[in-house]
């Protein structure tokens, strides 16, 4: 979720080198200090030259699943020109007010059971133990603040971006992320303590002012005073939050293979190895945002599709139904397989941006060397997954009408 803008004076940082494996090995400890903690509560703020600025209040106990994230921005005159608090509760409910507008979204159980097998999918030799935890975050990007709830196998999630170390004691890692500035986690926890970042001329920061470790579930709970008996309902699958996960998971693989050339080479591979596997966890997303073949044009396409393989099998001395032939697993995917073929390369190019965007919910980040590579394999992997899933659901519909008649 996109928030204003924050600017403030820059730090400047001494850079101390450190190898590919040593970074590696500290990010991991960062990772796993994270996963010790039961809980925490945190304050931070964000402040500019001009006046502008922000506060937040973040709050989490992992094992019940309470989580709370609290913002207001004000601008240069000390106006509040925004205001939102998200929740997750212990019984599943995620809820979300900007504003005036309330929205409770039901579901965050099965959504962490899902999110859970995407991991396994995407990441098979990562441990089954890596604990997925609901979690609040929050970072400065290039022109605004991400912050929101979602869920993670790690640490902060901004870690996968750091492309150097510039300074570490005992207390604290200060890494390089590039376009994204430089942060400074606290090492016993892997919290992000502060943040600096250069971006069009301007200077902004964030930084942790108040810190609870372990503060218990009594201590999350008892903040939330919204009686949610009026608010309006909605399933989670609406939410983002999986599609915001899907998009982690996988910039997360991206920012691994940059830094190992071993995942990088393999990645090709890895990718042809789930496709199906993928394909069935994207069949579970509601994909119906993005434009794609009408069923009335697509009908009309099988019939006559239909009926040329008909014919074909019947020269053949075969006589095949065609609800055989598109539920038959072996006939059926080859047919699909196919149609996305020929669909992909017919389609204009604006239709992979749409449906790659409805799968992530935002973009995959790599611009450069084996990042730009990866990246590009990823986005292919998925847009042929999308089409898969699509032109499946679409001859469902049409085995259903056949059904029918």
């Amino acid at each position: 979720m996109l928030f204003q803008k924050c600017l403030i004076l820059c730090a400047f940082l001494v850079c101390q080198m450190a190898t590919a494996e040593e970074l590696s090995e500290i990010l991991n400890t960062l990772r796993t200090n994270h996963h010790k903690l039961e809980g925490y509560q945190a304050t931070y703020e964000l402040n500019s030259k001009t006046g502008q600025t922000g506060n937040i209040e973040i709050g989490v106990d992992f094992r019940s699943g309470w989580s709370y994230l609290m913002s207001e921005f004000k601008n240069e005159k000390g106006k509040l020109i925004q205001k939102g608090q998200q929740w997750t509760t212990t019984n599943g409910i995620y809820f979300l007010q900007s504003g005036d507008q309330k929205v409770a979204f039901e579901g965050l159980e099965n959504l962490a059971k899902r999110c859970r097998k995407l991991v396994e999918i995407i990441n098979s030799n990562k441990g089954l133990d890596t604990p997925l935890r609901i979690k609040p975050y929050i970072y400065l990007a290039e022109t605004d603040a991400r912050l929101g709830i979602g869920f993670s196998t790690h640490g902060a999630e901004i870690l996968s971006k750091t492309e150097k170390l510039i300074n570490k004691t005992d207390d604290l890692v200060v890494a390089d992320l590039g376009k994204l500035g430089s942060l400074t986690f606290e090492a016993k926890t892997g919290i992000i303590t502060s943040q600096v970042i250069t971006s069009a001329g301007k200077t902004r920061s964030l930084k942790r002012t108040t810190w609870k470790s372990n503060p218990g579930p009594k201590a999350i709970s008892s903040r939330f005073k919204i009686d949610l008996k009026n608010v309006k309902q909605q399933n989670l699958r609406i939410s983002g939050m999986s599609q915001n996960f899907t998009r982690q998971v996988l910039q997360e693989l991206i920012d691994n293979a940059s830094r190992d050339e071993r995942i990088a080479n393999s990645m090709r591979s890895r990718l042809l190895s789930i496709d199906d596997q993928f394909v069935e966890f994207l069949d579970q997303e509601p994909l119906n945002k993005a434009g794609f073949i009408n069923n009335d044009f697509f009908f009309k396409f099988l019939d006559q599709a239909m009926a040329k393989t008909a014919e074909r099998l019947k020269q053949d001395g075969k006589k095949i139904g065609v609800i055989d032939i598109l539920t038959t697993p072996e006939s059926r995917n080859a047919f699909i397989a196919n149609l996305v073929r020929s669909f992909r390369q017919q389609a204009p190019p604006n239709k992979k941006q749409e449906y790659l965007a409805e799968v992530l919910n935002g973009k995959l980040e790599g611009s450069k060397g084996s990042a730009l590579v990866n990246r590009v394999l990823i986005e292919d992997f998925i847009e042929n997954a999308y089409y898969r899933v699509r032109i499946g659901r679409g001859i469902d519909a049409y085995v259903q009408q056949l059904k029918g008649k």
